[in-house]
């Protein structure tokens, strides 16, 4: 296994730059997520480091060897994509051997009947059984090796495909929207399961997605690319309660986060719908902020609260509700979740008086980036 090193990476198609400047490195063992909105240059990236697609500037680095002129074969790396490239006229063990017996075995070796006079040949194929044999082991697909791809589900597909990568014992796996194809129920379940062989292995694995709870339940660190511009590199944790900038924000966390309009006053109190908040600013940023709120965060208070909002849409979760409001001055509907006990008895076009604690609450700049404030005290909450 190796440390992936991504130094000042720059890639530019004609006259549009996807890529910008990018610095990252990925240690050794490390489960890392490229996430953004399609279109971010993610996909881009990962074939970079792949080899399958050339950096207009920078340096690509695995296990600190400079890997800029080699040739994807000789880089050590196995990649899974979002469609299977499985051959559907081999079976599911013929399948994971491809890469060995291309890697391992000569032009001879690989003839129908002449192979097996070749010298090696035998020792060669025992060697490629056992590694098979462990690979399908880890993925629970003994009992499907003498089958072809047609015969099996989408997910036993997704498992052979992730198969043929672990069969090579490879430096990193890159993983480029591996379940995208797959439908909700088994997304959710090839997530766990490819959590779990990350652990099993212990192996660098890179991977790319435009789904956020794919990144938020798998990783070790995510990294959030917008436009292709590396914004922000964090723990799940960290990315989603500490974003550093408005986008980072928005595109972490289903529902996405509540923007407010606010004011600074000119004692750097800050002020939301005219009402003071219990938060100053730290510094000179301007009269107008971005409040953000975690829907988790706002909730419905007595008549006293700070501003109103008219319900648009319930949705019934089961365990939890989303409700939508609509709020004057607010370009977006506003979403509240609650559970089930709380959302009780509330109907559309209802108007809900809302309250949100200042110390869960995030702000941003004009600019979109994060302001620092300082809230009076921790027991202080408006409502």
């Amino acid at each position: 296994m190796a440390q992936v090193r991504l130094h000042s990476i720059s890639k530019s198609f004609a006259d549009t730059q996807v890529i910008q400047d990018l610095d990252i490195d990925i240690a050794d063992g490390e489960f890392l997520t490229l996430v953004g909105p399609s279109g971010c240059g993610k996909s881009t990236l990962l074939r970079i480091i792949a080899g399958l697609e050339e950096q207009t500037l920078g340096n690509v680095l695995i296990a600190d060897d400079n890997v800029d002129a080699k040739r994807p074969s000789e880089r050590d790396l196995a990649m899974v994509f979002q469609s299977y490239a499985l051959y559907p006229h081999l079976t599911v063990f013929d399948n994971i051997a491809v890469p060995l017996r291309m890697h391992w075995l000569n032009t001879w070796q690989r003839l129908p009947y002449a192979r097996w006079l070749v010298p090696g040949t035998r020792q060669r194929e025992a060697e490629i059984k056992a590694r098979v044999e462990e690979a399908s082991e880890i993925l629970g697909l003994q009992k499907f090796l003498d089958r072809k791809p047609g015969q099996l589900s989408g997910g036993q597909r997704q498992r052979v495909a992730v198969g043929r990568a672990i069969v090579r014992h490879p430096a990193a796996f890159l993983f480029d929207e591996p379940l995208s194809n797959l439908d909700a129920k088994l997304r959710v379940h090839m997530r766990a399961e490819i959590t779990h062989l990350h652990r099993q292995l212990k192996a660098t694995f890179i991977y790319v997605t435009h789904d956020q709870a794919e990144a938020m339940t798998m990783s070790d660190r995510i990294a959030v690319m917008m436009e292709g511009e590396l914004v922000q590199v964090g723990a799940p944790d960290e990315v989603y309660l500490d974003p550093q900038d408005v986008r980072v924000a928005e595109f972490i966390g289903s529902p996405k986060i509540n923007l407010l309009p606010g004011k600074v006053a000119a004692d750097g109190q800050l002020q939301v719908f005219g009402h003071s908040l219990p938060a100053w600013m730290s510094e000179d940023q301007g009269d107008t902020v971005q409040i953000g709120v975690r829907p988790e965060n706002l909730r419905v208070a007595n008549d006293d609260g700070m501003f109103s909002g008219v319900v648009q849409l319930v949705e019934n979760l089961g365990a939890e509700y989303f409700v939508h409001l609509e709020v004057e001055g607010v370009k977006q509907e506003l979403i509240l979740r609650l559970n089930h006990d709380a959302a009780g008895g509330i109907q559309l076009d209802d108007r809900l008086s809302l309250s949100f604690d200042p110390w869960q609450t995030l702000v941003f700049g004009s600019d979109g980036k994060r302001v620092a404030m300082k809230v009076a005290a921790a027991e202080v909450v408006y409502a």
